[in-house]
């Protein structure tokens, strides 16, 4: 038995989560992955596999909006941009210091989270009420990490690749790379289940003083977590990709085998929490160890994912579980994230 192997093994027995799959990888290959545990536990048993999809949550940010953000600059976006160039209802006064950058690196001031399926569901919808979503601080003067800023991300690379995301994600960030990964999986049972009956969002809906008549009620598996991103029709630039580990292996080797500082290094170096544009650096970030070197990067996902990447070291670590399966349970998964990086960063 490999070391990650063990790893998954003895997570699984403290009740961490029912299944994962792990990954390990140089700028040659992958050096180690390993799978073990439950894709669900309910309503019915079913092993993880190495085919198993994994929703990926918040990794979508990076791998698809933070690609796709990182080839339109490429070839001449200004991420210096506001909003308002792209969607006219973004040009009223209080969203004045609002960019491209600020949404990417969650520096926009735009509040963390809100259910916008309240107010409508679908593409169209959101992108009515996206406007009206007041600030919760002054561009630039705080990390506010916010889905609304990648959800707004996304309708702005819609418009700017004239194109659906995820059929552009697929075109020029997925298949260049090799990998599966994709929105909207075509199969639930190939999927690890999540959540049963949006309990977290039911209950975060509600304390906003909101309500919403159509959650979910029995385990989530083969549809994306996320309810903003389900909701739009399962594409989002803030979560609903799928994929396995090898998936990731291959999107994030882009980013080690190409490494660029105006994407992944520390653009707010003057507030507590460093940000990239679409990835956290390791400073302030509760997932990284000391281990790894000051230039790392990375992103984590609530149903239990991440993944970092060391350029300085030439290494990939990438962890994949169903940890909110059935339910959430109480504590910080950062704390078996640490785990897992320093068993990958300890044989440096």
């Amino acid at each position: 038995m490999t070391a990650i192997s063990q790893f998954l093994e003895s997570e699984i027995e403290r009740g961490s989560f029912p299944g994962g799959a792990a990954l390990v990888a140089g700028r040659e290959g992958v050096l180690e992955a390993a799978h073990a545990g439950e894709a669900a536990i309910e309503p019915v048993a079913a092993a993880v596999s190495q085919s198993t999809l994994w929703d990926l949550a918040s990794l979508t940010k990076p791998l698809c909006i933070g690609a796709l953000a990182r080839l339109a600059a490429g070839g001449g976006l200004d991420l210096d941009l506001p909003p308002g160039h792209f969607i006219p209802a973004w040009k009223r006064t209080r969203y004045d210091g609002v960019t491209l950058k600020s949404l990417l690196t969650h520096t926009s001031g735009l509040p963390a989270w809100f259910p916008l399926y309240t107010r409508g569901e679908g593409a169209r919808a959101y992108a009515k009420a996206l406007p009206e979503i007041e600030p919760a601080a002054v561009p630039g003067k705080a990390v506010i990490y916010s889905d609304l800023n990648f959800l707004l991300l996304g309708d702005i690379l819609e418009r700017h690749f004239s194109a659906p995301l995820d059929r552009t994600f697929a075109e020029l960030v997925a298949e260049p790379a090799g990998s599966e990964a994709r929105f909207l999986p075509r199969e639930a049972a190939a999927a690890a289940a999540t959540e049963k009956g949006d309990e977290t969002e039911r209950r975060m809906t509600a304390a906003m003083g909101l309500s919403y008549p159509r959650f979910r009620a029995g385990v989530v598996r083969g549809e994306v977590h996320d309810g903003n991103a389900l909701r739009r029709g399962g594409v989002a630039g803030n979560a609903g990709l799928f994929g396995t580990a090898r998936d990731v292996w291959a999107l994030a080797r882009s980013w080690l085998l190409d490494f660029s500082m105006d994407f992944c290094g520390d653009a707010t170096p003057l507030l507590p929490e460093g940000r990239g544009l679409a990835w956290q650096t390791r400073r302030g970030a509760g997932s990284a160890v000391p281990e790894m070197s000051l230039r790392s990067f990375g992103h984590t996902g609530f149903t239990g994912t991440s993944v970092w990447i060391d350029p300085d070291a030439g290494r990939i670590a990438i962890l994949l579980t169903n940890r909110i399966h059935p339910s959430v349970k109480p504590g910080d998964f950062n704390e078996v994230r640490r785990r897992f990086h320093r068993l990958v960063w300890a044989g440096n």
